[in-house]
């Protein structure tokens, strides 16, 4: 893995959950495994110790095994903030990377459940996974477990699992990166300030080809460009996907657009104003028509 530098970003590369990548990421999983897998190992002082009777219960108490929760040879991965922290449990090992530490590796020795709690312990570190859901701090991503890693005496905590769509998109801001199944090539640039005023007196009649933009406000009302004019309302996205289209319509600017910017214009506001419903797949906004068409949008900061 490349170690480049910690904070948001690394944050955002590190945001992989069961072998996915999550905003956030957040990309396509892969099928599950459901089945039950020990991890318990005993080190030869433990094996010792029960050979000359010192622990009592060695032969019959058994923990209770670990259920595989990821697709066999996936990795798991959890991570916090302020302390950051990432930690990786793959083929029985536990990694954890933190800023201007060392990289600390440790195989895991017991494995077990507790009370619906999955606990991974190795020789100074211990990772325990809660089910529930866990929201990160600075992404606002949110994972469906909680992760508390605990290593010389200190306790860091933080989310992994699965990444989980946001239950709301207010105050989010996303480009259009596929009209319909059509890539746009404008979409690998986020819109500048410029591209947001192509509507404004005194721009080139001709504006540059860029990629609509959608904003959602804090009461779930949309606004944006459509790649040539600007646009308030039409939509409003409300909480678990649904979509509800104002009966007054949108308004927008009535700027002229020919050629490959008008034909992008069209086909986006042709999409937009059919959306019945919206869904997150991985770090991508999908928003979905009654006729099964979609425009796929990423998000921008």
């Amino acid at each position: 893995m490349e170690q480049t530098r910690y904070g948001t970003e690394i944050m955002r590369i590190f945001r992989l959950s069961s072998g996915r990548q999550g905003v956030v990421r957040r990309g396509a999983g892969g099928a599950k495994e459901h089945g039950v897998r020990s991890i318990r190992v005993m080190g030869v002082a433990g094996a010792a110790l029960c050979a000359s009777g010192f622990l009592a219960g060695c032969a019959t108490q058994e923990a209770k095994p670990v259920a595989s929760s990821h697709a066999a040879g996936a990795v798991y991965q959890a991570s916090g903030n302020e302390p950051f922290w990432h930690l990786t449990l793959a083929q029985n090992t536990l990694t954890l990377q933190q800023p201007g530490s060392p990289e600390l590796v440790r195989a895991v020795t017991h494995a077990h459940t507790d009370s619906g709690e999955r606990i991974y312990e190795a020789q100074d570190l211990k990772a325990v996974m809660t089910p529930g859901t866990c929201t990160d701090s600075m992404s606002n991503q949110r994972f469906t477990e909680k992760v508390r890693v605990t290593l010389q005496g200190r306790t860091l905590q933080g989310c992994g699992g699965d990444s989980q769509g946001p239950a709301s998109l207010n105050d989010t801001r996303w480009v259009v990166t596929t009209l319909n199944g059509k890539p746009l090539a404008a979409s690998n640039h986020a819109p500048t300030e410029a591209d947001r005023t192509t509507d404004q007196p005194n721009h080139d009649h001709e504006p540059p080809l860029v990629a609509p933009t959608l904003d959602v406000n804090a009461t779930g009302k949309i606004s944006g460009s459509d790649g040539c004019n600007r646009y308030v309302g039409g939509l409003t996205f409300g909480p678990k996907g649904r979509v509800e289209a104002s009966k007054a319509g949108g308004i927008s600017t009535m700027m002229a657009c020919m050629g490959p910017g008008g034909a992008l214009s069209r086909s986006f506001n042709d999409l937009k104003q059919a959306v019945t419903r919206w869904h997150v797949d991985g770090t991508t906004l999908v928003l979905e028509t009654a006729d099964n068409r979609t425009i796929r949008l990423r998000q921008v900061f």
